[in-house]
């Protein structure tokens, strides 16, 4: 790959909380999985209910218990308050939840006007806090854990307004293209005193482990022709021309994920209903189309088989209600049919036992 702007050099973030991840990533033997994904790991997903759901496959059936409990449900976060926002407050929610690496936290966008907020939810409590207020950027940096999921980066950039500042009365302004300093902040601590400065300016920065145990970045420019690899400081280590990887065609909108190590991405391509579940555009792609391998260029898997989180070994394709996983080597290792509480559920995520 082209590779202009390699440098030996590692910059470290002054805070230590930001910079100190818990270890690498612990590789998963998914080629022991059960083909029926039993004890594979854990999903989490949303209901029509608005709540956010726990699905453990390997729990014992209780007889005694309801039907959620049998086939290993229970809601961890009720977020029928995100409702009350203004604005596509349902699309907001689905383009921006994400789930800490660490299972502890769920970070998300509520809202989609001047009052839209960063919010924590604690998935052992179900306690919810505000993280930061407006201004809040979530169109194009959406809230991004770190690999050890102490904090997530958030773009603190004046979205809404007017290019004259004229007063609108009760409307919600339309967004204008503004940048600003992207900071992090910790469910538990807060903001932290540091930034990320992305030069050049871009979206959808996804962080991982890299070789020597640091935080590293992927994100691509706004108009998605480059991807970038970063540093934890925002300096750029490696540029990829989009165009050089196979399988991004015809258009790439979206950057969707990246595994724990930052040798495979999920794209979206293409507009229709490729980036939700359910239809429309979002913000972010709730799901990609395809898995590429960076290093070499490639794309992986069987065709069309799609994806929506990445992990050492492999990584998950749904379809409808049916989930898959696929190893990069491009072999199914287990699928299975999701319970009916979250059969339906626009964003799906899964946690291999013992990463």
């Amino acid at each position: 790959m082209d590779d202009p702007h390699r440098s030996s050099t590692r910059k470290h973030l002054a805070v230590a909380a930001v910079i100190a991840l818990a270890g690498a990533a612990t590789a998963c033997d998914m080629a022991a999985m059960p083909g029926d994904g039993t004890d594979a790991g854990t999903f989490y997903a949303l209901s029509d209910d608005h709540r956010l759901y726990r699905w453990d496959p390997g729990t014992d059936t209780d007889t005694d218990a309801s039907a959620e409990a049998e086939a290993g449900v229970e809601p961890v976060l009720d977020l029928s308050g995100v409702w009350e926002g203004e604005g596509d407050v349902g699309t907001v929610l689905r383009s921006s939840l994400s789930i800490d690496p660490g299972e502890r936290y769920a970070a998300w966008i509520a809202g989609a006007s001047p009052g839209a907020a960063l919010m924590f939810g604690d998935l052992g409590t179900g306690e919810i806090r505000t993280g930061v207020e407006y201004p809040l950027d979530h169109a194009c940096i959406d809230p991004a854990w770190l690999p050890d999921g102490s904090a997530v980066l958030a773009h603190r950039a004046p979205v809404w307004g007017t290019e004259a500042d004229v007063d609108m009365g009760d409307e919600i302004p339309f967004p204008v293209k503004s940048w600003a300093a992207t900071e992090w902040y910790s469910p538990e601590g807060g903001q932290l005193p540091a930034t990320v400065e992305l030069d050049p300016e871009g979206c959808r920065l996804r962080w991982y482990t890299a070789e020597d145990g640091t935080a590293q970045g992927l994100y691509h420019d706004v108009g998605l022709n480059y991807l970038y690899r970063v540093d934890a400081n925002g300096r750029v280590l490696e540029t990829t021309p989009v165009s050089s990887l196979e399988g991004a065609d015809p258009v790439t909108i979206g950057l969707v994920n990246v595994d724990p190590t930052g040798r495979y991405a999920c794209f979206v391509e293409g507009y229709a209903t490729d980036g939700a579940t359910k239809g429309g555009f979002t913000g972010r792609a709730e799901s990609g189309t395809r898995v590429v391998d960076l290093d070499s260029g490639e794309a992986v898997g069987p065709d069309e088989s799609g994806c929506t989180t990445l992990h050492e070994d492999g990584f998950v394709s749904r379809d409808s209600a049916s989930v898959a996983f696929i190893g990069y080597d491009g072999e199914q290792r287990w699928a299975t049919e999701l319970p009916a509480t979250i059969a339906e559920s626009p964003v799906l995520y899964f946690f291999p036992e013992g990463s």
